[in-house]
């Protein structure tokens, strides 16, 4: 009879050890989960920005080359993703790396097929500063300096700045948080004719 009793005290230990460390696992579970996703979206970002400024670079001077920066942002991108970005940047960098506020192409998606930014059509897909794409920019392309010469080669960035929604909503974990994230890279020289 006292084994019984003993036994039975042991077990009602070990659910009360049970209920207090259950919430302190169950909170690092979902912190982990929480930072993972954050760091999975950063990290995206972060790629996204160096394979558009890669692009930008080499294409130098075309008419479209901003088009094609931002076509190789989004073919980076998730889906989903696209959707909380707030903006896209192209900018001429300062020689120190800070971005050149006067020309900055500030690229925004308003809907449709993001993989063709500069699309024909009765849909502004893609608008720069808030205007349709066939205006003109604060930094066109053309005017970027490519060539080897007098002058130092342009140096280019692009800036990408997306909100991150946590997803389970629990404290710590409430709201949002904005992920800004830019990469530079000196325009490459033209070396054909």
């Amino acid at each position: 009879m006292k084994r019984l009793r003993r036994r039975n005290r042991e077990s009602g230990a070990t659910l009360v050890e049970f209920a207090l460390v259950m919430p302190i696992l169950l909170l690092l579970f979902i912190g982990i989960m929480e930072f993972g996703m954050a760091f999975y979206d950063f990290l995206t970002v972060e790629q996204a920005a160096r394979e558009g400024v890669r692009t930008a670079a080499f294409v130098g001077t075309a008419p479209d080359a901003d088009c094609q920066a931002i076509s190789a942002v989004v073919a980076f991108l998730p889906n989903g993703f696209l959707d909380r970005v707030e903006y896209l940047a192209i900018y001429k960098a300062n020689p120190d790396g800070s971005q050149d506020n006067t020309n900055t192409n500030r690229w925004r998606y308003a809907g449709g097929d993001p993989l063709d930014p500069c699309a024909d059509g009765s849909v502004n897909r893609w608008t720069v500063n808030n205007q349709p794409v066939s205006t003109s920019p604060p930094w066109p392309s053309v005017t970027r300096q490519t060539a080897a010469g007098p002058q130092p080669l342009d140096i280019i960035g692009i800036r990408i700045r997306m909100t991150h929604n946590w997803i389970t909503g629990l404290p710590p974990f409430t709201g949002s948080y904005v992920i800004d994230e830019s990469t530079i890279l000196r325009m490459e020289p033209e070396v054909f004719g």
